[in-house]
């Protein structure tokens, strides 16, 4: 088959480009897409890609043919595309879809077309379009079930890769500092003066010692978290990325976009969630039992001599971290929409609240 131009947004898309990209991968045999509608969704949810929902009309039925899909581009803004070619975001993301989405513990969407030049800086992604399940929203946060839904499938899926020796043949995704990452530092770092520009009148003034530390030390905590005990991380685990059932259908829980996955501590996951998603006082009410259940699960399945006291103070270095993507957000990307302004927004209210509350900022007496 003669190889397929990759599309540079959903503007691009062809009824074509679609019957041969399906074909390829086995999804469709003998229909062919004749027409689509297309949407964009999700605008202000992610900072570092173009979505949109294509509902696909074909020439003729056929059985397990989507009747709609979820097709997924770089950023369209080039400060945010160059952000994510920088960390091999969208290359990170296909290769997961394509090497090891079918063996997480995880409910993630299936792969129906993949395709990137990496020297180009060219991908594209079709998914599986999970609706009727319900995307959950980060600014809304959600009710206690779900979220102790969503850390108990976590703690699963950390389990299951906990210390594997399949970790060293994933050359694709970056152990947690890596010299991609490593550049986080300097990322964060120039991000910070313009971040204060436009946040730092709602920040306590402790937090600007903290954060101007925190600045120096990021490269410090990556090589800490980088050590054993390991696992995969989703690295973006958070609300816009997770999806519940609803009484008209879907999974539990399925989790979507997998563009900052790592190998590294697992506990920056669960501090992500919680610092980033949960408003500060149910976050607060909450967290010490939230722990106990992650660190009860991971015992259960399988994994040994992780002792509470260490989770938690992996949490709380783990807390302190996360200012990294406010700063580095709120800094340095075009936030081109009110959502995006409100969502990076209540990431720093959310995480300054939960440093705070967990004294973390003293951690980086260790660091220096």
């Amino acid at each position: 088959m003669t190889k397929l131009q990759i599309p540079a947004g959903p503007q691009e898309l062809t009824p074509q480009w679609l019957t041969h990209a399906l074909r390829h991968t086995g999804t469709i045999r003998d229909a062919t897409v004749k027409s689509f509608d297309s949407e964009t969704i999700a605008e202000g949810v992610g900072l570092l890609g173009q979505l949109a929902r294509v509902r696909l009309h074909y020439d003729g039925a056929e059985a397990g043919a989507p009747a709609s899909l979820i097709a997924k581009f770089p950023a369209e803004a080039q400060e945010n595309r160059d952000a994510g070619n920088l960390f091999r975001f969208y290359e990170r993301e296909i290769r997961f879809y394509e090497e090891i989405a079918d063996e997480v513990e995880l409910r993630t969407p299936r792969r129906y077309y993949s395709a990137m030049d990496v020297d180009a800086g060219e991908y594209v992604l079709l998914l599986e379009d999970l609706a009727p399940a319900r995307v959950g929203d980060q600014l809304a946060s959600c009710s206690p079930e779900e979220a102790d839904l969503a850390i108990r499938e976590l703690a699963k899926f950390h389990a299951t890769w906990w210390e594997s020796p399949r970790l060293t043949e994933m050359d694709w995704m970056p152990v947690v500092n890596d010299p991609v990452n490593r550049s986080a530092e300097e990322a964060y770092q120039d991000a910070w003066d313009p971040f204060l520009d436009r946040f730092g009148s709602t920040l306590p003034g402790w937090l600007i010692e903290t954060g101007e530390r925190l600045g120096k030390n990021v490269i410090n905590i990556l090589d800490w978290f980088a050590e054993p005990p390991r696992t995969i991380g989703h690295g973006d685990y958070r609300l816009d990325n997770l999806f519940f059932a609803t009484p008209q259908g879907g999974d539990p829980l399925a989790v979507i976009d997998w563009q900052i996955s790592y190998r590294g501590r697992g506990v920056f996951d669960l501090a992500y969630f919680m610092s980033t998603n949960l408003h500060p006082h149910e976050r607060k009410a909450r967290e010490m039992e939230v722990l106990k259940t992650y660190r009860r699960i991971l015992t259960e399945n399988g994994v040994c001599g992780y002792e509470f006291d260490q989770c938690l103070y992996e949490y709380r270095v783990a807390t302190l971290f996360c200012l990294i993507y406010p700063v580095i957000s709120g800094g340095t990307y075009d936030l081109a929409n009110e959502r995006g302004v409100a969502l990076v927004s209540a990431m720093v209210d959310r995480t300054v609240a939960a440093i705070g509350d967990l004294d973390a900022g003293a951690v980086l007496a260790e660091w220096g």
